[in-house]
Order: structure tokens, then sequence, then C-alpha cells
């Protein structure tokens, strides 16, 4: 074999080389975008959008969540909702305790009690990080709805100003 044959025979190894690393690159980055984008699309699968009017059964009674929020299904007595801005999060769940006693249970500060327009009791106690945790049902009987509200305003909001929104998922439980 001459010289020029072994230069040349080199130089295809170095491009083999360099193409097997570039493929495997490529390979590196799909692999990262897949296990990044395919968990929320899967979950985003089970989501659907309310319209504001139809009722999401949940256990034994329905909630009416408010328009354009995002509501996934957990299971047939939990669901889980979310404001369009992503801001606020809701998981409400259907259970065998009266309104009080899903706030006892909470352990956090003391709670109040109000009169739904829907003829339930509330009660709920406000989160040092302006979410909520309520009972929402008849004020001494089981089952109720427990409400766990997170809110995680973009910078520069106040989680009170989504206090309005979480009033208006409470009014839209019904047993």
């Amino acid at each position: 074999m001459s010289g020029d044959a072994r230069v040349g025979s080199t130089a295809r190894r170095w491009e083999i080389a360099l193409a097997c690393a570039a493929a495997a690159v490529v390979l590196a980055a799909v692999t990262i975008a897949a296990i990044v984008a395919v968990p929320p699309t899967i979950a985003n699968l089970s989501s659907e959008v309310s319209d504001g009017s139809a009722p999401t059964d949940l256990g034994g009674g329905s909630v009416v969540v408010p328009a354009d929020w995002v509501v996934t299904r957990d299971s047939a007595d939990a669901i889980t909702v979310r404001t369009p801005d992503g801001a606020l999060r809701a998981r409400l769940e259907s259970v065998d305790e009266k309104p009080g006693d899903v706030v006892a249970d909470a352990g956090v500060g003391a709670s109040r009690s109000e009169l739904l327009a829907s003829g339930l009791t509330a009660v709920h106690v406000d989160l040092d990080d302006g979410g909520v945790v309520a009972g929402v049902g008849e004020p001494d009987a089981a089952p109720s709805v427990r409400v766990v509200v997170q809110v995680h305003p973009a910078e520069g909001d106040e989680p009170a100003e989504y206090r309005t929104a979480i009033g208006d998922l409470l009014e839209g439980i019904r047993r």
C-alpha cells in the first residue's frame, strides 16, 4: 500500500468518526427535548377548557368551572383546574368529611364560614402564600368538596388579585 492510500484511509476514518459523534449529539438533543416536552403534552391530552356553563362531575356533585379555565380530571372524585394565565391552580376533591373538618385537617389559622349563593357553606382558611384551603358543602353533613388553591402570580402581581377567581370557583360547586 502506498503512502497516499494510507493518508486517504486515515482521513476517511476521521470523517466517519466525526459523523458518528455528530449523530450522537443530535440523538442526545432529541432525547432531551422529548424528555422535556412529552410529559406536559401527555398531561394536556386529558385536559379540556371550560365553557363556564357545563358542569364537571365531581364525585356525588359537580362544579361549574369559570370560562376558559383548564380542567384536568385526576379521578372520578377529583379534578385540577387552573386559570388561563396559569397563576392559580386548584385541586377539588369530593371527600367524606364535613366542610369544617376539611379546614381543620389543614391545621392552619382561624377559619371563616360563608353562605354561598347555591345554599352551600364554604368554610375556608387563607394560607400565608396567598392560597386557600376550603371545604364546601352542607354545614354539618358529609360529603363535601375539599378545595386546595395555590396562587403563584407573575412578578409584580399580588395573590390577592385572584380572590375573585377563587370566589367564582367556590360558587360553582354543587352537591
